[in-house]
């Protein structure tokens, strides 16, 4: 009885530190952060120009990219399956199967071939997507569970892939509270020792203003391992700015869109509304710079949202 009374005790003090963070949030609730080196950020993200409802077989979609001609390749959680989408007929018009069942997290297109992003830090090229089943090279990165990989960008301009973990950033503990983008050589096949990009939590609490209770709440959800880390924010999937060629990186977990420069350095940050946003997994864009961000539907139809390019034309 007494070790019933202590978790009735911790979950009821868990609920009253979570009820007062979210409290404390919804008041001057800043939703978009521009550093001064970046004073436009080009996109309504909370007002998204066309909406494309899923079907079932997509309610968890994952991850997507923009393949041409109005079509999205997009893959979901539990199938070792590519499916392209067209914004045009807003249905699936194509299912590629490349590998049996896993926890697949993002797809890109590299030239004329895809590469499916694996939870577990494994990359799947598909040499075919042209029949419904594809030969696929499975390829270890070095990077495995507790990094929990699911982000997955192509650098055209060096023919690497940005990697983005959810997970731990890497074994040193001087990486505590950060959160890691690793830069795989397609030609080397070899992944960088360290982080290529760090994403530093602390920045993002003072950034968004965090009060105490958030981040004690933060600190009693990750209940202990070491590899969830501050839940302040942890990236779901990434892509860079065709134009820009600045890393757009979101996070399901802190519903935020991050936009950090080439070289890493945070230049904005966008809150994201949940009823919009349940759980966003996938972000893509089209060459002229029209951004989509895929969420699962929970319980509800997936989404793509799509959202139209406004640079700045003042500058």
């Amino acid at each position: 009885m007494p070790c019933l009374k202590k978790v009735k005790l911790l979950l009821l003090l868990l609920f009253i530190v979570v009820f007062i963070a979210c409290s404390q949030n919804k008041k001057n609730k800043q939703t978009c952060f521009l550093s001064e080196k970046y004073t436009h950020f080009p996109y309504r993200i909370n007002q998204p120009s066309r909406t494309y409802v899923l079907s079932v077989e997509l309610r968890e979609i994952s991850g997507l990219t923009y393949k041409g001609d109005h079509k999205l390749l997009c893959v979901n959680d539990e199938q070792g399956s590519i499916f392209e989408y067209d914004t045009q007929n807003r249905k699936i018009t194509q299912r590629i199967k490349f590998a049996k069942k896993g926890d697949f997290e993002a797809v890109e297109l590299v030239g004329d071939k895809a590469v499916a992003l694996r939870s577990d830090g494994k990359l799947y090229f598909i040499e075919d997507l042209s029949h419904s089943k594809s030969e696929s090279i499975k390829v270890k990165t070095g990077l495995g569970d507790k990094n929990d990989t699911e982000g997955l960008a192509y650098d055209v301009s060096n023919h690497t892939l940005l990697i983005a973990c959810k997970g731990l950033a890497h074994n040193d503990s001087a990486y505590m509270d950060k959160r890691a983008i690793y830069r795989y050589s397609i030609k080397d096949s070899s992944l960088s020792q360290y982080p290529d990009i760090l994403i530093d939590q602390g920045e993002l609490e003072t950034i968004l203003n965090l009060d105490p209770y958030t981040k004690f709440s933060n600190k009693l959800l990750k209940g202990g391992n070491p590899s969830k880390g501050n839940l302040t924010f942890q990236p779901s999937a990434l892509a860079i700015h065709p134009i820009s060629r600045n890393i757009y990186v979101l996070g399901s977990v802190g519903k935020l869109l991050l936009v950090l420069s080439p070289q890493g350095e945070l230049l904005a940050v966008n809150r994201l509304k949940h009823k919009i946003f349940p759980q966003p997994e996938g972000i893509c864009f089209t060459p002229d710079g029209t951004l989509f961000i895929s969420t699962e539907g929970k319980m509800m139809s997936g989404k793509i949202y799509q959202f139209d390019y406004k640079p700045n034309t003042k500058n």
